[in-house]
C-alpha cells in the first residue's frame, strides 16, 4: 500500500510537472506553429479569405519571406562549424601522455562524423530551419544498436520530429535549458500500438471521450493524455527525464584518479583475483559527495509504466534556441521566454503586399472592357459588329439623327475613359520588398537597384553583412552543438568498451575508420578516459562561398604588397590558397599540392646539403679531426643515455599498462553493478507480484471459508 501510494504521488508529480511546462511554453508553440505555415504553406488565414470574398478579391499570396529564408539555408548549407577537442583545465600532469593526446584526436575525429551532414540526415540544417522560421528546435542524444542482428551500440543525434510536443524545467537559465532539473517528450500513439508496447493491462483504465488538446493550442486551454481523433482513440506517453540525487563517498587515489569508494572495495578484489605484481593504488583522500543521476520514466495518463535508471549524466534533450528574449508580461507578473522567429517582424509587412497586391488583381479582374459608350438608336445596323469587336479595325458610323429627323438629334458615341488603378497601390505592392529587407536587416539584395556604380568587392561585402542580422540564430546553434558535444564525450567511455572501429572524419573531410580497445592492434586507441578529462569548444566556420573568395582577394593583395609575405605563401602556405578555392576537383589538387610542397622541401634540402665541393671538403676534415677526440666521450654518453632510456621506459610501459587495467577494471566493475541492480529490481517486482498474488489467494480463501460457513448456518 505504501508504494503504491508513493507511485501515485510521483505520477502527480511529473504529470503537474509536464502540464506547468506546457502552460509556460504555451504562446510559443502556438507561434512556432503559426509561422511555420505562415512561412512555408499560406499567409492567408481564414479569417483573411472571408473578407477577401466579401470584398470580392481575388486569394492571392506573394510570400517573399520563404525566400529570405532560403537563402539563410543556402548560406548555412556552406558552413562547416569548427571543432576541438582539448584537455580539461587541472588535469593532472601525468595523464597528459601521448596515448591521451591521440584519444583526443579520436573522440574530436568521430564527433566531426557525427555531425556530419551525410551521417546525421542533414541535422544542421533541419535544426537551423526550425530555428529560423518557428522560433526554436530541439535535439536528442540517444544510442541505438548498429543493427538488428549487433550487439554494438552507436551514439546518434538527431532532431525531434515536433518540437512543440517536447517540454523543459521552466526553471531553466541556460539556453540549451540542460540546467533544468527535468525535460522530456511526448509520443501520440493509438489504443492498439500503446496495447502492443505496453500491454492491455496499462491500457483498461484510460478514457478516451475528451477532444484533441495538445501542447500547442485547445479551445480550453487544458492538457488531455487521451482524446478521440475522428475514429482513433489516441492517448499520449511520456519519455521523461528527470535529475535525482546520490550521496556518495568519493575517493582520491595514488595514480590520480578519483572513483566511487564502493567500487574502490571491488576494485582491490578484483585487482587480487588477476594477481597483478604491481601495488594497487592506495587512498589519498576521500569525501562524501551528492551526484546527480538521469532517471527515465513512460507515463501516460493513468499509471507509471517503467522507471529505468539511464547512463546519462546530462539531460539528453537539447532545446536550441532562435532569438529568444525574457520579457514581463505585466508589471507584477513573472518573466518568461518569448521565442521569436526571423521573420517575426515581417508578418505585417508580409500582409501588406498581399492586400496591395489583391487590390491590383482586383482592379485588373474588373477592369472595364468596353471601348465604346453609344445610344442604341445611333448605331447603323450594319455596324454593330464594328463596336463589338474594338480590336479589329474599323470605322466607327453612328446616326446623327433619330429615324432621320433633323429635329431629333443622337448624341454621338464617346470613347470609355478607364479609370486608372491609384499609383499608391502599385507603389505599396513593389515597395514592399524594400521594407521587408529593411526589417530583417538583409541589404545585398538591393545592391544593384541604387545606380549603377556599384563595384563588386561592394557586392561581395554586402552579401556577408547581409547575415549580420541572422548571426543570432547561429550563435545559438552553436552553443546547442556545444552541449551536444559535452553529452557524447561523457557516453562514449560507457558505450564502446569492446574492440570495434570507430567511423572518423578527418579534418579535410575525409572519412575512415579507426580501431579501438585492441589490445592486440599496435594502432589501436583506448577509450577508456574520464569524462571530465576532456573539454570540448565548436565555433562557427568561415567556410561560405563569398568569405572565400574575400580572404583568397585579401591574400592576394598582401602577396603584391609584401615580397616576404608572397615568398611565405609561396613555400609555406599554398595548401592555404587551395583551402579558399571553391572549384572542382579542390581535394585531389589539395593532396597534390601537399605532395609538391613535400618534394620542394626535399630538393631544398639536398642542395643545402651539396653546397661547395671544396668548402665542404676542409669542413669535413676539420670536423673529422674534432670527431677523433670526441669519440669515446661520446660513446660513453649515448651508453649512459641509453640505458637511462632504457628503464625511464620500462617505468612507463608499466604505469601505462597498470593505468589501462585499472580503468578495465574500473569499467568491468560499474557493469557488474549496474547488472546486479536491475537483478535486484527485476527480484523486487517478482516479489511484489508474488505478495499480491498470495494476497489474492489468501483473500480467496478467506471468501470461500466464510461462504461455506454462511451456507451452513442456512442449513441449520
Amino acid at each position: 500500500m505504501g508504494m503504491s501510494k508513493r507511485g501515485d504521488d510521483k505520477l502527480k508529480d511529473i504529470k503537474n510537472k509536464i502540464k506547468a511546462s506546457a502552460d509556460y511554453f504555451r504562446e510559443n508553440c502556438d507561434r512556432y506553429h503559426k509561422f511555420m505555415k505562415f512561412v512555408f504553406d499560406t499567409s492567408i488565414t481564414e479569417v483573411d479569405k472571408t473578407k477577401l470574398a466579401t470584398l470580392q478579391k481575388p486569394e492571392l499570396e506573394f510570400n517573399i519571406l520563404e525566400a529570405l529564408i532560403s537563402r539563410l539555408r543556402g548560406e548555412f548549407s556552406k558552413q562547416e562549424p569548427s571543432l576541438e577537442a582539448r584537455a580539461a583545465d587541472g588535469v593532472p600532469l601525468q595523464r597528459l601522455t601521448p596515448e591521451f593526446i591521440q584519444t583526443i584526436d579520436v573522440v574530436t575525429a568521430h564527433l566531426r562524423e557525427i555531425f556530419s551532414d551525410a551521417t546525421n540526415d542533414d541535422l544542421g540544417s533541419k535544426v537551423y530551419d526550425g530555428a529560423l522560421a518557428g522560433g526554436f528546435s530541439v535535439v536528442k542524444v540517444f544510442t541505438e544498436y548498429v543493427n538488428e542482428m549487433s550487439f554494438e551500440q552507436c551514439i546518434k543525434v538527431d532532431r525531434v520530429f515536433d518540437p512543440t510536443m517536447t517540454f523543459f524545467d521552466p526553471l531553466s537559465r541556460d539556453s540549451h535549458k540542460g540546467d533544468g532539473n527535468y525535460c522530456g517528450e511526448l509520443f501520440p500513439k493509438t489504443k492498439e500500438e500503446f496495447i502492443m508496447e505496453f500491454g492491455a493491462d496499462a491500457a483498461k483504465d484510460i478514457k478516451f471521450s475528451r477532444s484533441e488538446v495538445t501542447l500547442a493550442t485547445g479551445a480550453n486551454q487544458e492538457f488531455n493524455w487521451s482524446y478521440m481523433n475522428q475514429d482513433q482513440e489516441i492517448c499520449l506517453v511520456a519519455d521523461y527525464y528527470e535529475k535525482e540525487s546520490k550521496r556518495i563517498k568519493i575517493v582520491k587515489l595514488s595514480n590520480g584518479h578519483i572513483i566511487n569508494k564502493k567500487h574502490y572495495e571491488d576494485l582491490l578484489v578484483e585487482w587480487k583475483e588477476r594477481n597483478f605484481t604491481e601495488q594497487a593504488p592506495i587512498i589519498l583522500e576521500e569525501r562524501w559527495s551528492e551526484i546527480q543521476v538521469i532517471v527515465r520514466y513512460h507515463i501516460c495518463g493513468e499509471k507509471i509504466l517503467d522507471r529505468v535508471e539511464t547512463d546519462y549524466k546530462y539531460l539528453p534533450l537539447v532545446f536550441v534556441d532562435g532569438n529568444s528574449v525574457v520579457l514581463r508580461r505585466k508589471e507584477s507578473g513573472a518573466s518568461v521566454q518569448m521565442t521569436r522567429p526571423y521573420v517575426y517582424h515581417a508578418e505585417g509587412v508580409q500582409k501588406l503586399k498581399n492586400f496591395s497586391g489583391q487590390t491590383v488583381a482586383a482592379e485588373i479582374e474588373n477592369m472595364v472592357m468596353h471601348k465604346w459608350s453609344a445610344c442604341v438608336e445611333g448605331i447603323p445596323e450594319d455596324y454593330i459588329d464594328a463596336y463589338q469587336n474594338p480590336q479589329q479595325a474599323s470605322v466607327i458610323v453612328y446616326n446623327a439623327y433619330y429615324k432621320d429627323d433633323p429635329d431629333k438629334p443622337l448624341p454621338p458615341p464617346r470613347e470609355i475613359q478607364r479609370t486608372p488603378t491609384p499609383p499608391i497601390v502599385e507603389a505599396t505592392f513593389m515597395g514592399s520588398d524594400a521594407v521587408t529587407q529593411a526589417i530583417l536587416g538583409s541589404y545585398d539584395g538591393v545592391l544593384g537597384i541604387n545606380g549603377n556604380q556599384i563595384s563588386g568587392v561592394a557586392i561581395q561585402q554586402g552579401a556577408m553583412q547581409s547575415n549580420a542580422a541572422a548571426l543570432p540564430y547561429l550563435t545559438n546553434y552553436i552553443r546547442a552543438l556545444n552541449r551536444i558535444a559535452q553529452i557524447i564525450i561523457d557516453l562514449i567511455p560507457k558505450y564502446y568498451v569492446t574492440p570495434r572501429s570507430l567511423p572518423v572524419r578527418g579534418i579535410d573531410g575525409k572519412r575512415s575508420y579507426q580501431i579501438i580497445n585492441d589490445p592486440n592492434d599496435e594502432n589501436s586507441i583506448n577509450m577508456s578516459y574520464d569524462p571530465n578529462d576532456l573539454q570540448i569548444k565548436i565555433e562557427a566556420g568561415v567556410n561560405s562561398a563569398v568569405q572565400k573568395q574575400v580572404a583568397l582577394d585579401q591574400i592576394i593583395k598582401m602577396m603584391q604588397a609584401s615580397q616576404l609575405f608572397a615568398q611565405f605563401i609561396n613555400t609555406s602556405g599554398l595548401e592555404t590558397i587551395i583551402d579558399n578555392m571553391d572549384i572542382r576537383g579542390v581535394d585531389a589538387l589539395k593532396e597534390q599540392a601537399m605532395e609538391f610542397m613535400k618534394q620542394q622541401q626535399q630538393a631544398q634540402e639536398e642542395a643545402k646539403e651539396k653546397g661547395d665541393p671544396m668548402l665542404q671538403l676542409a669542413h669535413e676534415q676539420v670536423e673529422s679531426e674534432h670527431e677523433v677526440g670526441m669519440a669515446n666521450v661520446e660513446a660513453k654518453r649515448l651508453k649512459d643515455e641509453g640505458e637511462l632510456s632504457v628503464a625511464t621506459a620500462r617505468v612507463a610501459v608499466e604505469k601505462q599498462k597498470a593505468d589501462t587495467q585499472f580503468l578495465q577494471m574500473m569499467a568491468q566493475i560499474k557493469s557488474n553493478q549496474q547488472k546486479s541492480e536491475l537483478e535486484k529490481q527485476r527480484t523486487d517486482s517478482q516479489n511484489a507480484q508474488e505478495a499480491v498474488e498470495l494476497a489474492l489467494k489468501i483473500a480467496g480463501h478467506h471468501h470461500d471459508v466464510r461462504m461455506s460457513d454462511e451456507g451452513g448456518n442456512d442449513g441449520e
